[in-house]
């Protein structure tokens, strides 16, 4: 019993209004280190993320998405795809990325899917250019989904 409230106290986040679902091997710690370097990095895109998202989870995909539910409570499911890249910078780029999706809907903003698309992946470039020793994959994929999205 104690072990378990031991494991739970340190699924805290640096959020108290984010909490961040228990899953895989340590995925809610990387999940936290990722907000943790939002934070650090870009103020303006963290705010973001803070007044938007209530919930982290992980879903087995080959893609992250979101949503929000009839309560308004609003939920960024990151893929364990996304998580067995094993980068800090890419599970941070998700949730910047995620966190727009989730603030064009609770605003009641619709958007054609392509265009939505086209704009977060250009929001999470900027936050990408502002990263510290970036992948340069990471870069790359953005890039390629702007691209993509804009036809």
């Amino acid at each position: 019993m104690l072990r378990t409230i031991l494991i739970s106290l340190s699924a805290v986040s640096i959020s108290p209004s984010i909490q961040i679902d228990q899953a895989g091997d340590g995925w809610h710690l990387k999940a936290d280190s990722a907000l943790q370097l939002i934070k650090s990095t870009d103020n303006k895109k963290w705010n973001l993320v803070d007044s938007t998202c209530d919930h982290i989870s992980f879903w087995k995909s080959d893609f992250s998405s979101c949503d929000v539910d009839e309560s308004g409570r609003s939920t960024i499911y990151i893929s364990d795809h996304d998580v067995k890249l094993n980068s800090i910078n890419n599970l941070s780029v998700v949730i910047v990325h995620e966190s727009l999706h989730l603030w064009l809907r609770k605003k009641g903003i619709s958007l054609d899917p392509k265009k939505e698309e086209e704009l977060c992946y250009k929001y999470e470039l900027e936050f990408i250019k502002k990263l510290p020793n970036v992948e340069p994959w990471l870069y790359s994929h953005s890039i390629e989904q702007i691209k993509k999205n804009e036809k």
